[in-house]
């Protein structure tokens, strides 16, 4: 251990050196999966529990990869209920924790204010890779002013078992994020997701209080290979119990759900390679985002899946293109208690990831990304909303609350507060000019 180091941080490494040798023990010993391609438009198919519709089936592997792969899961399987660690957290504590580098510690910013407006005061945990991901003024002042901190994963990782020895990438920091934060209770948020309530009181309620994780769908069915079912040892649902997973959001109990988190970091961890593929089959979004589910069932740990269908934000514009730009997830609490009602539960967190809010590259009309050109823009080039027509179609969908105005009024206080001192936004120009300019035309007038 370094000499000075702390005792949360000694705890961290503990565990991690401890569950890092049983991760690598029980990995695979076998050739990388052969990744299915060209499939996603079949795999693409909107979830309906009254489709027709069958599993896919376009995993190819050897014997030899199949009977290394079982073998590897069961020995890690058995390693977790013979293991001497526990996850690192501190008792009874609950908060927010998220994952953001570079470009995205601007997007986390954005939501971080927008849970603060909702009037939650939790605290809020920002994963970072390494230093060189650092911005001193967002995390050693902006954060720290909204109860938020920046915890960088390469303090935790000691030398010998170093972050780049490990070789983790994007989609794997989602699970380390989770396991080594410290709270007991987590509301796990894409950097560029937010909730629209006060997510506090959900941690007290059904149905977390009664299965301590819950899982928020996505558009399409899913794509499991059977294949992954017979590695893991486990029966293979019905397709049509429930779409496929969409993983911007997850609330975790790290004490109910340990077994089923340590091998969510196992999935990921192995993610690339076989996991991810296994899966999802090449569907849209593959990574990370079926690993808890399948990790909570594999472990025999229970876990409530939010029956109300994810919901597309954008608009029609005036080309007649469909330009969506956020997906809508819903109250969980409401869910579970309107299961045999015609109730819709109330909209609760806004995945604005299509493309993501970053104050100094969304107002550029030529920027781009995921190959989609800034919303903010119609077709004919006039600024507008990028998710409702009118004011009247916003609140009535809020339900009185004009979220879309609320988070452009963030993106402008941000941009001309940290305009010439956001190590992203240095050499950029007019990043306050082009926000104020935007959130006056359209909302003010």
């Amino acid at each position: 251990m370094f000499k000075g180091e702390d005792e949360w941080l000694k705890q961290q490494r503990s565990f991690w050196n401890a569950f890092y040798h049983d991760l690598k023990q029980h990995g695979p010993k076998t050739t990388p999966l052969e990744h299915p391609e060209g499939h996603e438009p079949q795999l693409k198919v909107d979830f309906d529990r009254h489709a027709e519709h069958t599993r896919p089936d376009y995993m190819q592997i050897t014997n030899e990869q199949q009977h290394a792969l079982t073998t590897a899961h069961s020995a890690f399987v058995q390693a977790l209920g013979n293991r001497t660690y526990s996850l690192p957290y501190k008792p009874g504590t609950r908060g927010v924790v998220t994952t953001a580098g570079g470009n995205y510690l601007n997007v986390a910013l954005v939501s971080v204010r927008m849970l603060r407006r909702t009037g939650s005061v939790l605290p809020v945990e920002v994963f970072l890779a390494d230093w060189s991901e650092f911005d001193e003024d967002i995390c050693g002042a902006a954060l720290p002013s909204l109860n938020a901190r920046c915890v960088v994963l390469e303090d935790i990782f000691n030398t010998y078992y170093s972050l780049y020895k490990v070789d983790i990438s994007t989609y794997q920091f989602k699970v380390l994020s989770i396991m080594l934060s410290s709270f007991e209770e987590v509301l796990f948020l894409d950097s560029d997701c937010f909730p629209v309530h006060d997510p506090s009181p959900l941690f007290d309620k059904q149905p977390f209080t009664d299965t301590g994780l819950i899982l928020w769908p996505d558009f399409w069915f899913p794509s499991e290979s059977h294949l992954y079912f017979d590695i893991a040892g486990i029966p293979a649902p019905d397709v049509h119990k429930q779409s496929s997973t969409e993983a911007g959001e997850i609330m975790y109990s790290k004490s109910k759900q340990e077994a089923g988190i340590l091998l969510a970091a196992y999935y990921n961890y192995y993610g690339p390679d076989f996991y991810y593929p296994l899966q999802s089959q090449g569907a849209p979004g593959e990574g990370d985002k079926e690993t808890f589910l399948w990790a909570s069932i594999a472990t025999n740990t229970s876990y409530y899946a939010v029956r109300e269908p994810v919901n597309a934000l954008g608009y029609r514009s005036s080309a007649g293109d469909w330009r969506g730009s956020a997906m809508v997830q819903f109250d969980p609490f409401q869910d579970y208690h309107n299961a045999t009602t015609p109730y819709r539960p109330r909209p609760f967190f806004l995945h604005v990831n299509f493309p993501k809010i970053d104050p100094g590259q969304i107002f550029i009309p030529e920027h781009l990304s995921f190959g989609v050109l800034t919303p903010v823009l119609d077709s004919d080039n006039s600024m507008r909303r990028i998710w409702h027509s009118t004011t009247p179609a916003a609140l009535e969908f809020f339900m009185g609350e004009d979220v879309e105005k609320a988070m452009w009024e963030e993106v402008k206080d941000i941009a001309c507060t940290y305009e010439k001192t956001i190590r992203a936004w240095r050499g950029k120009k007019d990043v306050c000019h082009n926000a104020t300019v935007y959130y006056d035309h359209v909302f003010l007038h």
